[in-house]
């Protein structure tokens, strides 16, 4: 769907001027009955309910069908029986009705008959130029066209958006935030997503105006591509703030390389949202705690946080959350300690970061408002964590009054510990409301500051990162290289390539490999000792050998010609009675180990990975993917990611990495996946850091026929 057709397409259906209700009910405790009441309550005039039981519904006249309606229908409601879905979509595509919200459940959700039936539905509608959204979910809210969701958010109508593949979280955050004091523009249950989908709704919302802020829990996408490249798009003018639920799901299945094997969803979708700007969650409270700081506070210029605070170990523990979470807590000007000592009470409080406003604030609080002050003109300071042993609205006019005359705005975010959590929840709606990020622990407090520093970052890489080709490197288009090699593979009917077969693709784009020989008889075996030269290593090679080192197939370090033979027949042996390839090589001296790799993502298509290599790859897992191609800056994102990332450092004797080289390789990895469609997999482990730089040692490409 072109982004002008979902464009004119949903802000029809957000936008009605007629609703029709099928099922509406006069009874208690009915869907429709609860359906009626929220329209009513939301002051949406031309409504029709549709039940052919009922002359009247809550005092509105009712209609046995959509066709006895006698005006048009812009949108429908669906809230009948499961039995009686079909006819009503019949009768809405008869109406020619632009929208049709199926919130019954019991379709795809059951199994192959339910999937069948939704496929009718939508076909149905199809033919008359009518889009569905559901079934499974409780439709969309829109307070600017008067258009409730069941739990009553309120008619006030805001900012911010929110996408859900379920529908109490999209109508439980909804309304606990407009109780809070945060007013939507838009929200969507999309459910079951037989007709439009998420990705439709994120790219209608990222066009949206009224649209500021996206809220959204999703557990996949059928189009996990699309939904990438819109979603990166949005992020660069508004924030994304998601929800992925199902993390732990098993994603690809393969296991025939350290790539496909370790591709599971999980990781494959965290790379991808980070890689998107998206800001990730992992509950509603997260989602809340995000939602309170992006939707109320500018982005910050930098990670220096000044910390404001009456309670001290509460501030000591802060400073530790906020280092711990990539944070600087730093020490404060002169000129500000100065001036903080004019303010602050001599006894029981510091001029230091964490400000320490003492005791002494229960009694004369306005010691915040002046720290607060003084804390925010400092140049060296970018965001500002208060953590207030008073509440209510007199600290609330005293961060306003702190703030009011600074010219330069900073994220300012406050705990309040001046009551019970029962009572300081109750003033959320007051802070909300003129504008104060407000939390009730101080450690979520510094959460938000963070994840608003890494946005920051995201958009900053936007707006610098030089383009490229769309293979991330500065050629132009596919080379062709390497295609021999997979032509010749796939006409014998292998989809596996030798080692040796795998690193001449690697060295065709520039990745370094190893000095390597492959031989099949003793006579080429001599010679390749004779041009390698030792120190050697010697495998059996060949696209049928797997798991070399688990064989027995792998001898390291030989250092003379009775070395090698020996080494020679033995592999022989092993690995093919009848005979074989050998395989050698350089050693290359090092002793850190990285790993690279490519894979074809069921959600997201051609993605690359990154991490700790060598045998620690399956122990540790420190690795991450991004979706390719990939620009520089994302591929020294996923360096830099790296837990085990102090290992590219200089370490005893041996030089630094050269992270730029490192960089190279990872998008020149994805651009060989993406010139070459018949390429599954590409597991590159290990990466030798020797002093030369880094070397391909070990390499496996796997395709698909």
């Amino acid at each position: 769907m072109s982004g002008a057709t979902v464009l004119a397409e949903l802000d029809r259906i957000f936008h009605p001027k007629s609703v029709a209700l099928l099922g509406a009910s006069n009874k208690e405790g009915k869907i429709g009955r609860m359906f009626m009441e929220r329209f009513l309550e939301m002051g949406f005039e031309q409504l029709y309910p549709v039940n052919p039981g009922e002359s009247e519904i809550l005092g509105v006249k009712a209609y046995r069908t959509v066709a006895d309606i006698p005006d048009s229908v812009d949108l429908a409601i669906v809230v009948t029986p499961k039995d009686s879905v079909l006819a009503a979509v019949k009768e809405c595509a008869s109406k020619k009705v632009r929208g049709i919200v199926i919130t019954t459940s019991g379709f795809g959700e059951t199994g192959e008959k339910g999937r069948e039936l939704e496929q009718e539905l939508v076909r149905i509608a199809r033919e008359s130029g009518t889009r569905i959204i559901g079934p499974n979910c409780v439709g969309i809210y829109c307070p600017s066209s008067r258009l409730p969701f069941p739990l009553g958010p309120g008619k006030e109508s805001g900012s911010v958006g929110v996408i859900s593949q379920s529908g109490f979280f999209a109508d439980f955050l909804t309304l606990t935030a407009t109780g809070n004091g945060i007013a939507f523009s838009k929200a969507v249950s999309c459910g079951n997503e037989s007709d439009l989908n998420a990705i439709d709704f994120f790219e209608y919302l990222g066009e949206d105006p009224q649209t500021q802020t996206i809220v959204s829990y999703l557990e996949g996408t059928k189009d996990g591509r699309r939904f990438y490249h819109i979603s990166k798009e949005i992020s660069k003018k508004k924030p994304i703030i998601l929800w992925k639920g199902g993390r732990t799901e098993a994603g690809a299945k393969a296991v025939v390389s350290h790539t496909g094997a370790l591709a599971g969803s999980r990781r494959v979708w965290d790379g991808a949202l980070r890689q998107a700007g998206i800001i990730s969650v992992k509950s509603f409270e997260e989602a809340l705690d995000c939602l309170y700081a992006f939707h109320l506070q500018p982005l910050p210029k930098g990670r220096r946080v000044g910390i404001i605070s009456g309670p001290g170990g509460t501030a000591v523990g802060t400073t530790d959350r906020c280092l711990e979470l990539g944070l600087e807590v730093p020490a404060l000007s002169m000129h500000t300690i100065e001036r903080l000592k004019n303010v602050l009470p001599p006894v029981g409080g510091s001029v230091n970061n964490p400000i320490d406003v003492g005791l002494a604030s229960l009694v004369a609080p306005a010691v915040y408002r002046d720290a607060i002050r003084i804390a925010a003109e400092d140049e060296g300071i970018d965001m500002l964590l208060v953590i207030a042993n008073v509440g209510g609205k007199l600290l609330r006019d005293l961060i306003l009054e702190a703030t009011s005359n600074i010219e330069l705005r900073k994220p300012l975010v406050v705990t309040v510990m001046g009551g019970p959590m029962q009572s300081v929840a109750q003033d959320f709606p007051l802070f909300l409301g003129s504008g104060i990020s407000v939390y009730l622990d101080a450690a979520r407090a510094a959460k938000a500051l963070a994840m608003l520093w890494e946005h920051a970052q995201f958009r900053a890489r936007g707006s610098a990162v030089q383009k490229v080709s769309e293979y991330g490197g500065r050629d132009n288009g596919p080379s062709g290289r390497g295609t021999d090699a997979i032509e010749t593979a796939l006409r014998e009917g292998r989809t596996i390539l030798s080692e040796h077969e795998s690193k001449k693709i690697l060295q065709a784009y520039g990745i370094p490999v190893t000095q390597e020989r492959e031989t099949t008889d003793e006579q080429g075996f001599k010679q390749a000792l004779t041009e390698i030269g030792f120190p050697l290593v010697i495998k059996g090679g060949g696209a049928d050998v797997g798991h070399k080192t688990e064989r027995g197939l792998v001898y390291t370090d030989i250092r003379n010609p009775q070395e090698a033979m020996t080494a020679f027949e033995e592999i022989m042996k092993k690995a093919n009675p009848g005979g074989g390839s050998i395989l050698v090589q350089e050693m290359i001296k090092g002793t850190r180990e990285l790993v690279a790799g490519f894979v074809r993502d069921v959600q997201f298509g051609p993605c690359v990975m990154f991490g700790l290599g060598g045998i620690l790859t399956e122990i540790f897992q420190d690795i991450s993917f991004r979706v390719a191609p990939i620009e520089k800056s994302e591929a020294l994102d996923m360096i830099g990611e790296m837990k085990a990332r102090n290992i590219l450092e200089a370490v005893r004797g041996m030089p630094a990495a050269d992270i730029d080289q490192l960089a190279d390789i990872v998008m020149k990895v994805g651009k060989i996946g993406l010139e070459h469609p018949h390429i599954k997999e590409i597991d590159i482990n290990p990466i030798i850091l020797s002093k030369s730089g880094p070397i391909a040692v070990d390499a496996l490409i796997v395709l698909e026929k």
